[in-house]
This record gives structure tokens, C-alpha cells and sequence, in this order.
């Protein structure tokens, strides 16, 4: 069933690719269908959740009232759901969906990543000119969007990262086993270093919990003309999840301050631990990604701050109006 989902969405996205000609658009493409396959569900959520503030006095009364008595409580909360017809679950589908779609979208990326290196790697060993595939500041949308990255796979590299295996006629293990073959030889490091591999210089970093080697370039001309990329998406993608948990958590409206104010519910998204915790989390996996499952990433984040300020509004001017309704029915 997993096999068969990755294999849908690696589809989708080449059969897209297959029109716009770019997979960095086409990856733009791909996250405005997911989000409007999902709108519906982020809309019920969206309303479950305003409803769920709007009875916040109401459940704190309950609280107060049945403190010593939680038997009587629960049975008072979900009467107080059913009286005001609010689910309990709404706002949680549509979260806990998002986790397997990103999941899904991150294998199809690694799938079309990886098939294009091997691709890429085994037309060298033949003779063929490398054709990348750019999206605006990044040269190759298939290594991550970072200074310290290369155009080409470091020459030597044993391809450890390539994975899954089995999602198209290119990713195999014979490939992949001459691929890594032909990344040791002097002939791609002649190749690379044409490509600016000796641009970059590695330096050992050895600590206790952490040995690895990072690599940089050597001079300032050599971030410009030979770093796949300038690190833009990383820092994109942490901006744009702190933005969103923000408006996430913001049912748009203005305070009046002649009236208390009401606490929003709580929920992970409002802890301090998970607020800074998700943009940090977004600030990693997309400067160890590719850039085209970054590229998702970020676009996935926009997408949803302006949906979710278009909601805001929307939900806004329908509570106004209900509002004027029920005061002009009272008078």
C-alpha cells in the first residue's frame, strides 16, 4: 500500500514535470493540487477550531463549577460540544494528514533525486554533457540549496544517501553499484573539478557525538559560481513555519478590549517547545534535503499562511453577521 502511494506521487510529479518542463515549478505545481485536495478538510478544521475558542468561557465555567467532580465534567464538556455543535476532532484531522503527505512527497523527491544523479552519473561515464535542472538562485534542484554543496556529487562519494531503490528502471542496484564505481575514478574528479569541485575544501569535524566533514568554498567568487545554492531556502522554510504557526494560532479577528479576554485553547502548536521547535526542525531537514522536496516545503508554508488569512476573514465576516443578526432578531 506505502509502495504503491510513493509510486502514485512519483508519478504525478513527473507526469506534471512532463508540462511545465521544470521540476522546481513543477514541485510548486504539485503542492497547489495537494493544498486544494486538502482545502476542504482545512476549512472544516479551521471552523472547528473557532468554534472551539468561542465556547472557551463556557468550558472554563464547567471547570470552575464541577473542579472536584471529573466524572460529572465529562459529561457536561461533551454536552456543551453537542449543545454547540462543535467536534471535539475537527481541527486534528487535516494536522495529522499533512504528516503522511509530507512523508509521501519526501520519498517521491528522494526517488526523483536520486534516479536523476544515477542518470546523470552514468551519461558522464559515457560521455554525455550533464543538463541540470536550475529553479531560479539553485543550479541543481536535486542537491540541497546550500553554500557548502556542490553542482556535482563530491568525486570519491559512495552515494550512501541513495535510496529507495525499486520506483523506476534507473534505480537499481547494478546502477547504483557503477555509479559509485565511477565516482572514485581520477575521470570524475577530472569532470568534477570542471564543475567546480576544487572550488570547495573539506574540513574534519570531529566531536563526541558527531564526526563529520563539512565542506565550504574557498573563496567568495566560488559561493556565487560554483555553490549549488546560497542557503536561501532553509532560512525561507524556518521563517515561513514560525509565520505559520503564528497564524495558525490567530483566529484573525481584532480584540475588542471592552470585552475579558479569552484564552486560546491549548494545543502543541501554542507551547513554547514546539513554536521554535518546528521552525528549527525546518531549518534542518531542508538544508540536508534536496532542494526540490525544499522547494515543497516552503511552498507547502506560503500556501497555507494565505489560506489561512483568506479564512480568517472569511470566518470573520460570517461571525459579524450572525452577530447583527441575533442582535437585530433581540431588539
Amino acid at each position: 500500500m506505502i509502495d504503491a502511494i510513493n509510486s502514485l506521487f512519483v508519478s504525478v510529479l513527473n507526469w506534471i514535470y512532463s508540462w511545465v518542463g521544470n521540476y522546481g515549478w513543477s514541485v510548486v505545481v504539485f503542492t497547489l493540487f495537494v493544498r486544494l485536495l486538502v482545502l476542504p478538510l482545512d476549512i472544516k478544521s479551521r471552523r472547528g477550531m473557532r468554534a472551539t475558542m468561542r465556547i472557551q468561557p463556557k468550558l472554563q465555567a464547567l471547570q470552575k463549577k464541577y473542579a472536584n467532580d471529573k466524572e460529572k465534567l465529562n459529561q457536561k464538556t461533551l454536552e456543551l460540544y453537542r449543545k454547540e455543535h462543535v467536534s471535539m476532532t475537527a481541527g486534528c484531522l487535516p494536522m495529522l494528514l499533512q504528516w503522511p503527505i509530507l512523508i509521501f512527497m519526501f520519498t517521491a523527491m528522494r526517488v526523483v533525486a536520486n534516479e536523476h544523479t544515477i542518470q546523470m552519473i552514468l551519461d558522464l561515464q559515457n560521455g554525455i554533457e550533464p543538463v541540470f535542472q536550475s529553479w531560479l538562485w539553485i543550479k541543481n534542484v536535486f542537491m540541497p540549496d546550500s553554500f557548502m554543496s556542490s553542482i556535482l556529487p563530491a568525486a570519491g562519494s559512495a552515494l550512501v544517501e541513495i535510496g529507495p531503490v525499486g520506483y523506476s528502471s534507473i534505480l537499481t542496484a547494478e546502477n547504483i553499484e557503477a555509479a559509485r564505481a565511477f565516482l572514485a575514478t581520477s575521470e570524475y574528479a577530472a569532470i568534477a573539478a570542471q564543475h567546480g569541485a576544487n572550488a570547495f575544501m573539506s574540513i574534519p569535524l570531529n566531536f563526541i557525538f558527531l564526526q563529520t566533514t563539512l565542506t565550504l568554498p574557498t573563496s567568495f567568487a566560488a559561493l556565487f559560481e560554483y555553490a549549488n545554492g546560497l542557503f536561501i531556502l532553509p532560512i525561507l522554510a524556518a521563517v515561513s513555519q514560525f509565520l505559520m504557526t503564528k497564524v495558525m494560532n490567530s483566529t484573525g479577528r481584532k480584540k475588542d478590549k471592552s470585552q475579558p479576554a479569552q484564552p486560546e485553547p491549548a494545543n502543541a502548536m501554542n507551547s513554547g517547545f514546539m513554536k521554535w521547535f518546528f521552525p528549527l526542525f525546518s531549518l534542518w531537514i531542508c538544508a540536508t534535503s534536496n532542494s526540490a522536496f525544499s522547494i515543497y516545503w516552503m511552498a507547502v508554508n506560503v500556501i497555507s499562511i494565505i489560506q489561512n488569512i483568506v479564512l480568517n476573514r472569511i470566518f470573520d465576516h460570517e461571525e459579524a453577521k450572525r452577530e447583527l443578526e441575533k442582535n437585530g432578531a433581540a431588539n
